[in-house]
């Protein structure tokens, strides 16, 4: 077996060495030459930073692209629209690829503690933190007892195969 190998590497050794050496085309060089091998060319998307920005008064084409812009208002909070801010206001416009970069986002159950037919009190923004976990422990339970049921029937299987192999 080990005289089998030895031979095959060797044959695989010269298959790849003839192309070079002897195997000659009709102008009599060699068919193949290291100059020939080249790695693939390829190159990662190209989105601009900046597309246009008031000041400057450049611009990019942005079709295809999401269009954000982005300003401060008079209390100094930052704001992102997809329209532009009123006259006056110093902003920036930032484009996008739509279809670069998708990840399918995880979706959250709100619950409803106001009263149907009140105003709304409160209008501040929630924090971050106060959002909530998407994962509720019972979710997780049933997800390691799922685990654990399928590691039983694929160790049963196991046990059957073995048995009716032995």
């Amino acid at each position: 077996m080990k005289l089998f190998g030895k031979l095959l590497i060797t044959a695989l050794v010269l298959a790849v060495l003839l192309p070079f050496t002897i195997i000659k085309g009709n102008d009599g060089k060699p068919l193949m030459s290291l100059s020939n091998i080249k790695a693939p060319e390829f190159s990662l998307p190209k989105i601009p930073d900046a597309i246009k920005t008031k000041d400057s008064g450049s611009s990019v084409s942005t079709s295809g692209k999401d269009i954000i812009y982005k300003w401060r208002d008079q209390k100094g909070e930052l704001h992102f629209s997809s329209s532009p801010p009123p006259e006056g206001i110093e902003y920036s416009v930032k484009g996008y690829d739509p279809n670069t970069n998708l990840i399918q986002s995880v979706k959250i159950r709100t619950e409803e503690t106001e009263q149907p037919g009140q105003p709304e009190i409160e209008t501040q923004t929630k924090k971050p933190l106060d959002i909530g976990n998407p994962y509720s422990p019972q979710k997780v339970e049933k997800l390691i007892e799922d685990a654990q049921n399928i590691e039983k029937l694929l160790n049963d299987r196991l046990k059957k195969q073995q048995a009716l192999i032995d």
